[in-house]
């Protein structure tokens, strides 16, 4: 009997060794392809079930990780801040002074910002509506962050005072021919304006656009070319703290209450708090996750900053943290650089290995897996994956964070094996001028990973 068990147990390690190698056989496949002839790739897939590893390539080696940088943010976060951390924004009141006191909430809205305004009385009298803006310091970018990415809404100027993201949605649509194109913005202010160069199906084939003058230092917004069919933009505006003040003062004053001057200052310790938005951190990292929003990132990044409790948080306070976070939580040793929260920073530099290890610790810690998964895009159905794996065995089986800037385009997460197997990996492609073949590449990786 025990030969005969022995005999099946031999022939059992026999076949799973013979299914084994076909799987490696694919991974080194892909490593022969077209693509890596003229660009650079790192690749670690990693057995969760198992606790095993299945295949490594170039996984020491340090790469510009993009937005991929966000899991191990998000992940420091939830583990040193704790999942019940909110960030605040409050409205406080002194005498007849208002006070917005902030702290980078990067989801917080237009219709929160109404509902605050709701809480003061109508018939208040406003000498001074101030920003209190003591959270954080005045550099607004992390370093390296290129200059002519503004005006996009991907890199805002953060502030402890954001509102919709520090951005405006400018919606254009086709009026009559050679006629200017319909323009919808949102939140309406006087902050801003709009230049409406643009004309509906000119025919003359010139670009459309929507830009704001950045270059001139401006918050107009100008649409030019021919508009042939409807389109949107955010903008970012600048500076976020006077956008999010300008916009509450025109509000107060649609109520009837009108603010005789807007300033930068400290709220005085004796106050009385009026109303108060407070934004878990979960429903930040998520859309951090979900949506690659920078802005996110950071925010989690300055948090993760105050825990040394010195105001205003510097921006390098947030990566060290982080770092400190590799080095004594998962005993990684300092050959990287963290310098952002978001990956936007071509300073910051890590491994795949790197990320593989905060992947399999997020997966051994149901909070923070759960709180990875609440906001992993799904393959070929939401968020930076939507259009992605369709028609291969990865569809809807990979929960992964996508991360691409010029030259780096890269996919780290959890995929679902078809022997019911849980794997994390990583991939770090660097080198490729153009992110679509990359693209096509890595789901050839998560289509071998599924099989």
């Amino acid at each position: 009997m025990n030969r005969i068990y022995s005999l099946f147990i031999c022939g059992f390690l026999v076949m799973a060794m013979a299914m084994a190698q076909p799987a490696k056989k694919d991974y080194r496949a892909l490593l022969s392809d077209e693509l890596l002839t003229y660009s650079d790739a790192s690749l670690v897939v990693y057995d969760l079930t198992a606790d095993s590893l299945l295949f490594a390539h170039r996984a020491h080696k340090l790469t510009r990780p993009a937005s991929v940088l966000k899991i191990i943010t998000s992940v420091a976060a939830v583990e040193r801040l704790g999942i019940d951390y909110t960030i605040d924004t409050y409205l406080l009141r002194s005498g007849n002074s208002l006070y917005f006191k902030g702290a980078i909430d990067p989801l917080f809205s237009f219709e929160e910002l109404c509902a605050m305004l709701q809480h003061v009385p109508s018939d208040a009298v406003v000498d001074t509506l101030y920003a209190d803006c003591s959270f954080m310091d005045s550099i607004h970018w992390g370093p390296g962050w290129a200059w002519d990415d503004t005006p996009w809404e991907f890199q805002p100027y953060i502030s402890p005072l954001m509102l919709c993201g520090g951005c405006v949605e400018v919606k254009a649509k086709p009026a009559e021919r050679s006629v200017a194109p319909v323009v919808e913005c949102f939140p309406p202010s006087g902050f801003y304006s709009v230049e409406n160069e643009a004309v509906s199906r000119g025919g003359t084939g010139e670009k459309f656009t929507i830009l704001r003058d950045w270059l001139g230092g401006t918050n107009v917004i100008r649409l030019r070319g021919d508009c042939s069919a409807a389109k949107s933009e955010k903008m970012n505006m600048y500076p976020s703290q006077d956008y999010f003040m300008a916009v509450a003062a025109e509000q107060l004053a649609a109520r009837g209450i009108s603010v005789k001057n807007i300033a930068n200052g400290g709220a005085p310790h004796e106050c009385d708090t009026l109303a108060v938005v407070r934004r878990a951190v979960g429903d930040v990292v998520a859309e951090a996750l979900m949506e690659s929003n920078n802005l996110c990132a950071e925010a989690l990044s300055y948090h993760l900053g105050a825990l040394y409790g010195r105001f205003p948080v510097r921006q390098s306070m947030g990566p060290d943290i982080i770092k400190g976070f590799l080095g004594y939580t998962l005993d990684m040793p300092l050959r990287y650089d963290i310098c952002d929260g978001s990956g936007l920073s071509p300073y910051t530099l890590v491994s795949a290995d790197i990320i593989m290890q905060v992947l399999k610790y997020a997966y051994s810690h149901k909070h923070l897996y759960d709180a990875l998964m609440r906001g992993l895009p799904q393959s070929g159905i939401s968020g930076t994956l939507k259009n992605r794996t369709k028609g291969t065995a990865a569809y809807k089986r990979v929960f992964a964070k996508t991360g691409t800037v010029t030259g780096v385009c890269t996919l780290a997460g959890y995929a679902q094996a078809a022997d019911g197997h849980t794997l994390a990996f990583v991939i770090l492609n660097e080198g490729s001028p153009k992110a679509r073949p990359v693209r096509v590449w890595q789901d050839k990786v998560c289509d071998v990973m599924c099989k």
